[in-house]
């Protein structure tokens, strides 16, 4: 099968990212037939070793810092995400490269008929595009003779294809207010559904945490057996600098790390870099032993893009997958620290789903201008609504019809000293990626 062949093959599928709306239940994203799946391939999952990684912000960032440190301890290591930016292969990743067009092929024609024989049991209902994925994702490091993959959880926790698996250890970061139409609109409700990861017997790394979140996880744990490992009172750390470059921090607690240099910034990367530590810590029973040298050059080396990135300079451009009230307001808190007294121009757009007066009350105040513009998804906000957002606020207000000519507009306006932050949606991000791409 060619590349474009098992694209067309996977597109036939419903692929809940693209969509508005969609049911959040046991049938709609069942976990039955994932397994199904997975057993007519022979089980590829039960020989390797796994971390699941779920939250609603900084499971990414943390599933990255996991992989790049194991593989710099000389591990074969897979890394499962979602979603990617610009290319699809993005989403699986062997030994820190994307998966080739030429294996997406060979594995799509692979799993036809465990697909097949699936869809032609009622009971178990229509198979998803991320089911598919994951199945694809699974087969992949196991054929490639991968022992240690990492899972980034897509949504939720209880009904997520990953959480078919058995991890070696779970790891929750931080929960915040996200999603809420689907998982919930308090926090204990949206740390239910992400608990389900956390899995009976195995050590579950929980990052700091309101007290409802806290209480939640620990819940879980006690009901299943699970080690509960806080992140908090496992190691304290201290940032020593930061630089547009990337920021410098001690780590204290059972590895005495010094001089840890990381390229991702903000404070909320040294909170997802303690909990990746610790993960990495609780490997070693697993098999997985991990050196503190190792420690340091996988985080030095991490490669997370879209989260405070840097893409062109004078005027700075900043690219940042923020999309909820928790990332605006670390988003802000960013900014200021690099960038204090400097003119900020946001090419902004957020999907319909998203506490739009909630991201604008946290991130407008910092801001001159807003462009405001939607990415090409059935998701985007119209800008009438994040305009209104802006009432109140000294901000020029800018709309335009797509991120390309939001782009233009932007880099019009902008003079060498300010800055242009791209934020909202990764759906505006990636089409801003496309720009950069056009205009290089």
């Amino acid at each position: 099968m060619q590349y474009h062949e098992a694209m067309a093959f996977l597109s036939r599928y419903t692929n809940y990212e693209r969509e508005l709306r969609y049911p959040y239940n046991g049938w709609a994203m069942n976990l039955s037939r994932v397994r199904a799946m997975l057993t007519a391939l022979g089980d590829p999952d039960r020989r390797l070793t796994l971390v699941q990684v779920a939250g609603t912000k900084g499971k990414g960032s943390t599933a990255a810092m996991i992989e790049s440190m194991a593989r710099a301890a000389g591990y074969s290591t897979g890394l499962f995400t979602s979603p990617h930016l610009t290319v699809f292969r993005e989403r699986i990743r062997l030994r820190g490269e994307m998966i080739s067009e030429e294996e997406v092929g060979r594995l799509t024609e692979r799993l036809l008929p465990a697909a097949a024989k699936v869809e032609h049991r009622p009971d178990l209902g229509p198979l998803t595009f991320f089911e598919i994925l994951t199945v694809l994702g699974l087969l992949a490091f196991d054929e490639a003779g991968l022992k240690l993959a990492v899972l980034e959880t897509g949504l939720g926790g209880r009904y997520d294809a990953t959480t078919v698996t058995n991890p070696a250890v779970a790891v929750l970061t931080h929960v915040s207010l996200d999603h809420m139409d689907i998982l919930g609109n308090t926090i204990t409700a949206i740390a239910t559904e992400k608990s389900f990861i956390i899995k009976p017997g195995r050590p579950a790394v929980i990052a700091p945490q309101t007290e409802e979140a806290y209480a939640v996880f620990h819940r879980r744990c006690q009901e299943v057996g699970a080690p509960e490992v806080r992140v908090a009172e496992r190691y304290t750390w201290e940032r020593l600098h930061q630089t547009i470059n990337g920021q410098a921090a001690s780590f204290h607690g059972p590895r005495e790390l010094l001089q840890v240099s990381l390229p991702l910034l903000g404070a909320h990367q040294l909170r997802n870099a303690a909990a990746a530590i610790t993960a990495i810590d609780l490997l070693a029973p697993a098999g997985f032993p991990v050196s503190d040298a190792a420690v340091k050059d996988g985080l030095a080396a991490v490669v997370w893009p879209a989260r405070f990135q840097r893409i062109r300079a004078r005027p700075d451009l900043i690219l940042d997958g923020a999309h909820n009230v928790h990332s605006a307001a670390c988003l802000r808190e960013t900014l200021l620290e690099l960038y204090p007294g400097r003119r900020i121009i946001a090419v902004l757009g957020l999907a319909h789903d998203k506490d739009v007066e909630g991201f604008v009350r946290e991130l407008g105040p910092v801001l001159q201008t807003a462009v405001v513009t939607h990415a090409h998804t059935a998701r985007a906000e119209m800008p009438a609504r994040i305009e209104a957002a802006f009432a109140g606020l000294p901000v020029k207000l800018i709309e335009r019809a797509g991120v390309l000519e939001a782009m233009n507009t932007a880099v019009e306006l902008a003079k060498p000293e300010d800055v242009i932050i791209v934020t909202g949606s990764f759906y505006v991000v990636s089409e801003a990626l496309a720009w950069d791409c056009q205009c290089s």
